[in-house]
């Protein structure tokens, strides 16, 4: 967390160091890409976010009604209703947030006065009025009546007692609840008693001379130690602090008061939040390296091994877009009650940031211990989480760092088991491996491919090629998939199975996959100004593209705008994409259906098919894939094609067979009867001008790229 952008945040520019500090620790910051949503209307307001760069745009019922610009905070008006929001929230380009949960955000209003002030501050400029307005109630306009509420409900659920102070008099405005409670009066008790009558050791005199440098200097503070007297006569010591809300003829004050014994509590629940993750209630990163320092020290007394494990879901984002917003909370907890029952109480459990979990095992004599430990991890994991009556499957590998060998620090044992981590999410989605010292390597190579990439869609280096699909039975042309192709300026034609990889692993795949749609529009519209035929173009989607709650949404814009007519358009996803989250996954497709685009499962045959959800899905056409093509002569291959072209014929789909390489491939494919094919046997992959000329011509040419 960069300390200077939290200093340009309005919000946040009177905090101390200290506490931005402490804040920037325990807060989660959000990358979120243009047209990403936040959350939209349903979800729960449990956060306040500060947007530390780009912006995010408000709709209403799908219509646009504000814009969050860097430097700007919402999401408090939430905080204090406890309601559902009624607006969608997405970003209108790259936006980085820092999120500050409910826990945090009660923190900062006990520990922090400025931080209360500017909250009334932004609520009264909301309304246009001033915080005397509001403070006395009755003296609102109707236009700030909602904002009045609002700053009420805020002084209400703070944990300290506040009190309004009318200076006329000396007269309380009003008290909080909490300050009501402790005092044991009513709202209209309070107002007929002074501040004289409830701080017992406070005098005219004391107080005049306590607020006067408040008048000099209307930012300061000043603090006294108050003995309050409660409306049965006992008392309790505390500490108060007064600012001058109003500097006019009568002023206004605020007293913030904390029984002394309060703040001791409010400390240790401080000290909770510092080293607790707030969700899952087990050690944050900070409390874990702690731990993990004295483990070491323990190690080197007894020459034991330490191992370091970092846990990672891998399609905890899609579950969390694609169900109940409080599923993938509830899935983390659960999560990590599984990983706490299958350690021993000497090893340690905790979150890290989004989807991952740290474990530190202790006092192992042989790396086969550690190995066993492993196995028994993702074993704990496999089985089906039941979550408000939804199963939940999650897939998970790990990342494993020992000490001495990997690193004699928390930091490098860390940095290590992550490294070793990314190499076990490229081999397996369901394992786990050890460190190796060329995971360093490949990491930073990670790092670089995500800059080029980033690099290469603000410079347009990406380019669409096409590879035509013709009818097996006829030869005649019959369509095209579009694939994207990088040459990047120094290294030349990037592979592109390794840049849409990395660009998977770190969501670039989202803006990536929106370029491609808006190209193949483009290209169909530019062809159909040329006087071509219509023509038919498929576009592979990802699972992080299809899984976002507004994706359906994002493309019928995007097709809209373009002219294109939706019923040119082909969209391919995955069998695994689709079986994720079956129901939600059907209910996308039907929309993008109705719609009038066409729909395919690619790669059909790799993966794991419910033909329950598979007769339910709007689809069009079911894509063979290419390794049971190149080995069809293999008795289980051919079965499964011949099987894949039955099930589509008995459900009227249609099959595409991918990777056509031979004239031995293509006469199997024309027996079995699949319709469609694709390949180099019958057209290589051509550029954008390439694939015009054959579409003028009809006769293919040889490969681009």
């Amino acid at each position: 967390m960069n300390l200077v952008q939290l200093k340009d945040v309005e919000l946040f520019k009177s905090l101390p160091d200290s506490t931005l500090t402490e804040l920037s620790e325990q807060c989660q910051t959000i990358v979120l890409q243009p047209g990403e949503t936040l959350f939209k209307d349903g979800d729960p307001g449990h956060y306040m976010y500060v947007v530390l760069g780009g912006n995010l745009t408000i709709f209403k019922e799908g219509q646009k009604i504000s814009t969050i610009n860097s430097g700007q905070v919402f999401g408090e008006m939430a905080i204090i209703e406890s309601k559902n929001r009624s607006a969608t929230v997405q970003a209108a380009d790259q936006t980085i947030l820092m999120e500050i949960t409910k826990p945090q955000f009660d923190s900062l209003l006990a520990s922090n006065d400025q931080f209360l002030f500017s909250l009334l501050n932004t609520l009264s400029d909301r309304s246009r009025g001033n915080i005397s307005d509001l403070a006395m109630g009755y003296k609102k306009k109707e236009a700030q009546e909602k904002v009045s509420v609002h700053l009420l409900r805020i002084l209400d659920d703070s944990p300290n007692e506040i009190y309004i102070i009318d200076s006329s008099d000396h007269h309380f405005v009003r008290g909080n609840s909490l300050a009501l409670n402790n005092l044991g009066y009513n709202k209209d008790e309070i107002t007929k008693r002074t501040i004289f009558d409830v701080i017992k050791n406070l005098t005219p005199d004391i107080f005049n001379n306590l607020s006067r440098p408040l008048h000099s200097n209307g930012n300061s503070f000043v603090t006294f130690q108050g003995i309050h007297q409660r409306k049965n006569g006992t008392q309790y010591n505390s500490e108060i602090r007064f600012k001058l809300l109003q500097k006019d003829t009568n002023p206004l004050y605020i007293a913030m008061a904390v029984d002394k014994t309060e703040r001791l509590l409010m400390e240790e629940r401080l000290e909770t939040l510092a080293y607790f993750d707030p969700i899952t209630n087990l050690p944050n990163m900070a409390l874990a390296k702690d731990r993990l320092h004295v483990a070491i020290s323990q190690a080197d007394r007894s020459e034991k091994l330490i191992a370091v494990i970092i846990v990672s879901i891998i399609n905890f984002k899609s579950i969390s877009h694609s169900l109940d917003p409080h599923v993938g909370e509830l899935l983390l907890k659960d999560i990590g009650r599984r990983l706490e029952g299958c350690l021993r109480k000497e090893d340690t459990v905790a979150r890290l940031e989004g989807e991952d979990f740290l474990l530190i095992l202790s006092g192992a004599s042989h790396q086969r211990f550690i190995t066993l430990m492993a196995q028994k991890i993702l074993q704990t994991l496999e089985p089906m989480f039941t979550i408000n009556n939804q199963d939940v499957s999650i897939r998970s590998t790990m990342g494993i760092s020992l000490y001495p060998h990997d690193g004699r620090d928390s930091h490098s044992l860390v940095k290590n088991a992550q490294a070793a981590l990314w190499t076990a999410k490229e081999k397996d989605k369901h394992s786990f491996q050890y460190y190796n010292p060329t995971f360093l390597f490949q990491s930073a190579k990670k790092v670089d491919m995500e800059t080029d990439l980033r690099k290469a869609l603000e410079r347009e280096e990406f380019e669409l090629h096409y590879q035509p699909k013709f009818n097996l039975a006829t030869g005649q042309f019959a369509g095209m998939e579009s694939l994207i192709r990088w040459c990047h300026p120094e290294k030349g034609w990037v592979p592109t199975l390794e840049f849409i990889l990395a660009a998977e692993e770190n969501r670039l795949i989202i803006p990536i996959g929106k370029w491609v749609l808006q190209t193949a529009c483009e290209q169909i519209k530019k062809w159909q100004s040329m006087g071509l035929d219509p023509i038919n173009v498929a576009v592979n989607l990802s699972g992080h593209q299809f899984n976002q709650d507004n994706f359906a949404q994002q493309v019928e814009k995007q097709v809209v705008q373009s002219g294109v007519n939706p019923g040119l358009l082909e969209l391919e996803l995955t069998e695994t994409i689709l079986m994720e989250n079956s129901d939600s996954a059907i209910s996308r497709l039907k929309t993008l259906s109705e719609f009038g685009l066409r729909l395919s499962i690619d790669d059909f045959g790799t993966g794991f098919s419910s033909l329950k959800y598979l007769k339910d899905m709007p689809i069009h056409s079911l894509k063979i894939d290419q390794t049971f093509v190149h080995e069809h002569q293999l008795k289980a291959n051919s079965a499964i094609i011949q099987a894949v072209v039955s099930l589509a014929q008995n459900l009227e789909l249609q099959t595409i067979a991918e990777g056509v390489e031979t004239e031995s491939q293509l006469a199997f494919l024309k027996e079995t009867g699949c319709d469609l094919g694709q390949g180099i046997m019958l057209s290589p992959v051509l550029s954008p001008a390439d694939m015009t000329r054959f579409l003028q011509t009809g006769s293919p040419l040889p490969e681009s790229d």
